[in-house]
């Protein structure tokens, strides 16, 4: 992380950043299913996701390719000129609204960063003549009343709205794609944006969203943390390890499946001498570790291919070690198993780990968001248990198989437009999105997100370091995107204690392979 950034993080207060509400899950176990938690799909606000260590001066980061002219001398970028008029950009007192399902009322600006961004946003609006607002706009998902639905009634109705659409990274929004419902940013490239510039390019979207030459989807800056291992640091000291060693592995390239097992092995015991194990190796949030062993190990059940096609990859030799690894070594030796049949206790790993049952826990960052279950900033319950949040823990990303490497799941949401818009109409839309999205003046680099990091997580290396990494170690899991594959009920929650690995991969290899097949078919009929 560049020195010039960290001096500005710390100098500014480590207070509440921007609400960031997150996702509802539909049932899926990897998230609550009830919008209580603070993070998640999120992204704060659309201003706030546009830093990042790799960025390094603002005009690194200008989209344009348009002459501009000097603004005066007040610290603002120089004004862009329209090269259809010749004068700076006039978007006629556009209204324009940012469509996601969490974000809340504005707040005041709690930093220094959160002031100059405010200071700049407005300058931007007045400058070029539009307001625009990011807002709960619709449910989350694709049901009735849903963010998904409004957006296909935009694209198939004409809408005369100026709404710039937040979809997830999902089989629904890929849908959409190959329906034909999204509009091709291609035809702005080169005009009010550069898709080739950095904060386009960093966190991979406008590229992981192309068929054939055209690009659907974008998210601006560094994606967004997601899946690590959280430890529990007393319950490492207890132990005799010490915690500090977890972080200087990441660090040096030594934080290995191995590496874990063997702290595991130390850490998982029995206290009171009763035959039984009072303290384990791990707990988890149900499919996600065992997932994660896959992507560690650089497997992933289904690839991209370079056409925009795709390739059902589930039975790599890659695949089956991380899996094998998750099953045979880790839940079959040190996992704390809490399932039952009903399943209405899975958020019972929360209990566990903050109750010292377990020295590491799989999970995503935005648990630790300011306000998050892990910050004991919010009283949480867990099925009627208090959590014990006053435990200190530490974060890392996932340890890395032979394989593979460090990496995190890439799950950004998709920001888009109806292909029913007009091309003046989404010129005008993602050039107010392009010069709202920029640097702020004085805060070029900076990554916003992390000052939510700082006023959650319980030490500095899990952001300076961990959360560092995550932002540009993230890899696609493109299964999500293809529809009617179904990796959770049928495979990922039936690989539990004494799993037949094999056995249960070869069912599910049939139905895969022909939601691959059908899906390739969609695309190529666009």
């Amino acid at each position: 992380m560049k020195r010039k950034m960290l001096n500005r993080m710390m100098a500014a207060s480590i207070a509440v950043i921007m609400t960031v509400g997150m996702t509802g899950c539909g049932g899926n176990a990897d998230q609550p299913a009830d919008n209580t938690q603070t993070g998640g799909d999120t992204q704060t606000s659309a201003g706030e996701q546009t830093g990042g260590e790799t960025k390094t001066e603002a005009a690194d980061q200008g989209s344009s390719q348009e002459q501009s002219t000097a603004a005066e001398d007040d610290g603002m970028p120089e004004v862009r000129i329209d090269p259809n008029t010749g004068e700076p950009f006039d978007l006629g007192g556009m209204e324009i609204i940012i469509a996601d399902w969490w974000t809340g009322e504005p707040e005041e600006p709690k930093t220094d960063f959160q002031a100059a961004q405010r200071e700049y946003q407005e300058w931007v609006q007045e400058t070029y003549n539009f307001t625009m607002v990011q807002k709960n706009y619709a449910g989350w998902g694709w049901g009735e009343g849903s963010i998904g639905e409004a957006f296909v009634q935009a694209a198939t109705s004409g809408s005369d709205e100026n709404v710039i659409y937040v979809l997830t990274n999902s089989a629904a929004t890929a849908a959409d794609v190959s329906q034909g419902l999204m509009y091709d940013l291609t035809k702005l490239d080169g005009d009010v944006i550069d898709l080739s510039a950095d904060k386009w390019q960093m966190n991979g979207e406008v590229n992981s969203w192309k068929v054939g030459d055209s690009v659907y989807c974008f998210y601006t800056g560094p994606s967004e943390p997601r899946g690590g291992l959280y430890f529990n640091k007393t319950v490492l000291k207890d132990a005799g390890i010490d915690p500090e060693t977890i972080y200087d592995m990441q660090a040096d390239g030594t934080w290995t499946w191995d590496a874990w097992v063997d702290i595991m092995k130390e850490v998982q015991r029995d206290t009171d001498n009763d035959g039984q194990n009072d303290v384990y190796g791990c707990v988890q949030n149900n499919g996600g570790m065992i997932y994660m062993c896959v992507r560690s190990n650089g497997g992933e059940l289904v690839t991209k291919n370079s056409d925009g096609t795709f390739t059902l990859t589930a039975d790599s030799d890659a695949v089956k070690e991380g899996l094998h690894f998750a099953i045979d070594t880790v839940t079959n030796n040190y996992f704390l198993n809490y399932s039952n049949e009903a399943g209405d206790n899975w958020e019972d790993y929360k209990n566990l780990f903050m109750s010292g049952k377990a020295a590491f826990m799989y999970d995503d960052a935005y648990c630790a968001y300011e306000g998050g279950w892990l910050t004991g900033q919010n009283p949480v319950e867990v099925n009627g248990v208090k959590l014990d949040q006053s435990v200190d823990y530490g974060y890392v990303m996932f340890p890395k198989g032979p394989k593979g490497d460090n990496v995190t799941n890439k799950n950004n949401n998709l920001y888009c437009l109806p292909a029913s818009y007009s091309d003046e109409k989404a010129r005008l839309l993602m050039f107010a999105y392009d010069v709202w999205s920029e640097d702020v003046p004085g805060y070029e680099g900076y990554y916003a997100l992390l000052d939510n990091l700082y006023g959650g997580m319980k030490d500095t290396r899990s952001v300076d370091e961990t959360i560092d990494m995550m932002t540009t170690r993230g890899v696609d899991d493109w299964h999500l995107i293809v529809p009617n594959f179904n990796p959770d009920d049928d495979f990922l929650w039936k690989l539990s204690v004494g799993a037949d690995v094999d056995a249960i991969l070869e069912q599910n290899l049939p139905a895969w392979q022909t939601a691959v097949d059908e899906f390739n078919a969609s695309l190529k009929k666009e």
